[in-house]
């Protein structure tokens, strides 16, 4: 049987630790080609060694007397890694967080390979070009998270007219704070998310719905949704994690417990072909399922990005340039948990007053706005 030649961009990630994983337990069905990293070098040289992997690309400068580094195909620096995958490559999983992996990325699309996609930020920024892209290379992208895997799935079955789409959000770790203690909420706080361990950026969107916001963009662009067949809704057990709704009434939903394995697994086989009994969904031990509207005012988020949706062009691209910069700011206590959505809608009214909006932008637009951006960004400091 032929192996799945795979390369993953982003192996030390969570993602790439659930994806290793599902590797690990089906060693006979792979071929692991490459490997990156963003600067956990040494956690990469073991995953190298334990999987004998040839190419290892490091977003960082290294030094040569790094122990075995000669073994190694090594790719230094983001903008050598699209020379890691090769005509061989079968499946590449993209795992880099947030925009650095933009240029990258756009590469990919052009490539006709099948792309794992755990990256919502570049396919918000790429937006409507994405799907042409995709179009004229014969590109697949599956989306890895659990909502965008659930209706890739759900969407391959037929129940009639198709009306909506609803994905479901845990609420974070603050669906019951009160709001007065907002504007005191420390990033360890911010950090804890109570259902799924991920990186820092990540589980701050998710604090804070922005992360909410922007899968609701990235539905629409991903499967050619209008601005009214997508929403969102609280589901604290995270048990379900999508619906699709049907004219006649039907409503089918994709079940599972919180493990990324089970969507990044529907990459490689059929569902019928994957076996994860430690983790099987047992509903008796969930005997309630609990469904809630989001509260707008404790996530203004969800407001803020259904506007950027609908208004389109650059927008979405700046709303989530802008909250990259402003996690970060948080996460070194420059400000306040509560002004990453506050200063995100601040900055967006100032960029578009000062800059056109461009529909459907190249990434040449894309870039000049963040960079504008950059030169230009207001933070309410004294």
């Amino acid at each position: 049987m032929k192996k799945i030649n795979l390369i993953i961009y982003g192996a030390t990630g969570s993602i790439g630790k659930s994806v290793l994983s599902i590797v690990r337990s089906n060693r006979e069905k792979f071929n692991v080609q490459g490997i990156t990293c963003n600067k956990n070098y040494k956690k990469l040289i073991k995953i190298a060694n334990e999987f004998n992997v040839k190419k290892i690309g490091i977003n960082k400068q290294i030094n040569n007397t790094i122990k075995d580094i000669n073994k190694y195909n090594v790719y230094e620096g983001i903008s050598s890694f699209s020379k890691i995958y090769d005509s061989k490559t079968d499946v590449i999983i993209f795992a880099i967080s947030g925009l650095a992996g933009l240029d990258l990325f756009h590469k990919l699309c052009k490539s006709g390979k099948k792309i794992g996609m755990a990256n919502k930020e570049c396919i918000i920024s790429l937006g409507e070009n994405l799907s042409k892209q995709v179009k004229k290379s014969s590109c697949i992208i599956v989306p890895l998270d659990s909502e965008h895997n659930s209706i890739f799935h759900l969407l391959n079955n037929d129940h009639g007219p198709f009306d909506s789409i609803t994905i479901t959000a845990s609420g974070g770790p603050f669906r019951e704070l009160p709001l007065k203690s907002f504007n005191n909420i420390s990033i360890k706080q911010a950090l804890s998310h109570p259902i799924w361990k991920m990186g820092k950026k990540i589980s701050i969107d998710s604090a804070t719905m922005v992360n909410k916001s922007l899968e609701i963009i990235e539905a629409k662009y991903l499967f050619d949704l209008n601005d009214d067949q997508i929403d969102a809704i609280i589901h604290p057990q995270a048990i379900v994690h999508a619906m699709v709704n049907y004219k006649n009434g039907i409503t089918t939903a994709l079940l599972n417990k919180p493990d990324m394995r089970i969507p990044i697994s529907s990459l490689f086989f059929k569902f019928d072909d994957y076996t994860n009994k430690a983790n099987q969904l047992n509903l008796l031990e969930h005997p309630k399922l609990e469904f809630y509207p989001i509260n707008t005012k404790r996530y203004p988020a969800i407001k803020l990005g259904k506007e950027v949706m609908k208004i389109g062009g650059l927008a979405p691209n700046s709303f989530n340039y802008l909250n990259e910069i402003l996690v970060s700011y948080f996460l070194k206590g420059v400000i306040k948990f509560k002004d990453i959505t506050t200063l995100n809608e601040t900055n967006l009214e100032k960029i578009f007053a000062k800059n056109s909006n461009i529909m459907n932008p190249s990434l040449n637009d894309i870039k000049n706005i963040n960079n504008w951006t950059d030169n230009n960004l207001f933070l309410g400091l004294n």
